[in-house]
């Protein structure tokens, strides 16, 4: 038996279902992919002294984390230098909050995500309802009568930005309270870098051609890819006829016998109702308008040589109320939801700017050089008493703009409540008549507990090669 196989997608999802294939002898395989490059939403390009990932960054865990599992044994990880849960916490008007008030109101806050999970799991509503309601209480206790109600509202507003950023939500108040729990932290170190390589070396140990000298049996996999190649539509087939047939918007048509599509969650919500002949049955519908997606970008900025301490890992933005009015009234709004500049490793003379949510979409209908005066205005009003010199290179994702993504990661969201879904509906491959998987769907936002990362992708594609695999194995035991 070699039957047809149409993977969809180069990203991480993609590559693991088309490597696990064909090192399992299914090399009639093609590979539809709509950028010019492997990768997906892992983007690592040179810049600054080597180069910064422009997409997925850390290897979030090592405990039940695949991406730890493959790396760990070629020695391509380092901890991170820059600890987020230590914030150098800046007003705008350059005070900085005393470092024994930030770590009790951060502590403040890591207790409350993490130490009432119990309650929260029974909560019926928003992560960001159920914090406001833990927060007030923790600042109504002695512990905290020297903060005052100006710094602590300040506060929460940048924590809320700096969990939208982890969640991919546009407000914390759209993230379902139960529905965070669904996600499942690795245990081990939660910000492992890849040192000065990026996270592409993940796609190099998948095709094990990492390290050097290359294996033989090293996986060429742009043999089997047609980049450029962006899907109009999947024509499936209910009856027993399983034939898929694929068109791309260059009209090329691709016939499959499987295919296992990996696109985001950003574009399955935008058209699935033309992707697909016919269309999507209810459940698969459902799912994708109650999961969720959000954005988050990212501001690289390249300085000929530090204007920062050489202990200094960055600094987090806190507005005062007079700065904030300001801000919200002048033509780049969107500054207000930059929360941070931080240090990156293996790049002495880099910072990166965070910015999710609405603005974050908003930023990336800005020009370029605008958004980069922004970004150099920020830090000026924030360190004071120094001379900050024009950045020598500035470069910004735009994740949603890019009709290839529409998106970073998805999460669970409040309308994911509201309509009862899941990742596993979202996940259901669409059958023939006779029950054979036909089309079946992969990607971070199909994993139940590790959406959003990298090594709940792979897993998701190495689930659907494996379908295939036990799919011809039974039949050749027939």
């Amino acid at each position: 038996m070699d039957p047809r196989i149409l993977v969809i997608g180069a990203g991480a999802a993609g590559v693991a279902a088309a490597t696990r294939l064909i090192a399992k002898g299914y090399k009639n395989l093609t590979i539809l992919e709509a950028e010019n490059r492997i990768g997906g939403r892992i983007h690592t390009v040179p810049f600054g002294a080597n180069v910064v990932d422009l997409g997925a960054q850390w290897c979030h865990g090592e405990a039940n984390n695949v991406c730890y599992q493959l790396g760990s044994k070629l020695n391509v990880f380092d901890s991170n230098t820059a600890r987020y849960e230590n914030f150098e916490l800046t007003k705008s008007n350059g005070e900085r909050v005393p470092m024994e008030q930030s770590e009790r109101l951060m502590e403040a806050m890591w207790t409350i995500l993490g130490t009432h999970k119990n309650e929260l799991s029974h909560y019926r509503g928003s992560l960001g309802s159920f914090v406001l309601e833990k927060f007030r209480s923790f600042l109504e206790t002695p512990e905290y009568g020297d903060i005052d109600h100006d710094t602590a509202y300040q506060f929460l507003e940048f924590f809320h930005k700096f969990e939208n950023s982890i969640e991919s939500s546009d407000s914390w108040f759209d993230t379902s309270g139960p529905g965070y729990l669904h996600y499942w932290e690795c245990d081990g170190n939660p910000l492992l870098n890849w040192r000065d390589k990026g996270y592409r070396t993940i796609f190099e140990i998948l095709m094990q051609r990492y390290p050097l000298p290359i294996a033989k049996d090293a996986i060429n996999l742009e043999e089997y890819t047609h980049f450029n190649k962006s899907v109009a539509n999947i024509c499936w087939n209910s009856g027993p006829d399983q034939t898929v047939s694929v068109r791309c918007t260059d009209n090329t048509v691709y016939d499959a016998d499987h295919v296992i599509s990996t696109v985001s969650l950003g574009v399955l919500k935008e058209r699935h109702g033309t992707l697909f002949t016919p269309k999507l049955p209810p459940i698969k519908v459902n799912a994708i308008q109650g999961l969720s997606i959000g954005t988050v970008n990212k501001l690289f900025l390249e300085f000929d040589k530090p204007f920062w301490p050489k202990d200094w890992q960055g600094l987090s933005l806190l507005w005062t109320k007079s700065d904030l009015e300001t801000v919200r009234s002048s033509k780049n709004s969107w500054m207000e939801d930059v929360f941070g500049f931080y240090t990156v490793d293996y790049q002495p003379n880099v910072l990166c700017g965070w910015i999710s949510g609405k603005n974050g979409r908003k930023l990336e209908r800005t020009s370029e050089d605008e958004v980069r005066k922004v970004c150099m205005h920020l830090l000026r009003k924030f360190v004071k008493n120094t001379t900050i010199p024009e950045p020598k290179s500035f470069h910004r994702t735009t994740w949603y703009s890019n009709p290839n993504f529409r998106g970073s990661y998805s999460f669970r969201s409040m309308t994911t409540d509201l309509l009862n879904t899941s990742a596993e509906h979202l996940a259901l491959p669409l059958t023939n008549s006779c029950g054979i998987p036909v089309v079946q769907f992969a990607g971070e936002a199909t994993h139940s507990h590790y959406y959003s990362t990298v090594h709940g992708a792979i897993e998701t594609g190495w689930r659907e090669a494996d379908r295939l695999v036990g799919l011809y194995e039974r039949k050749a035991h027939l």
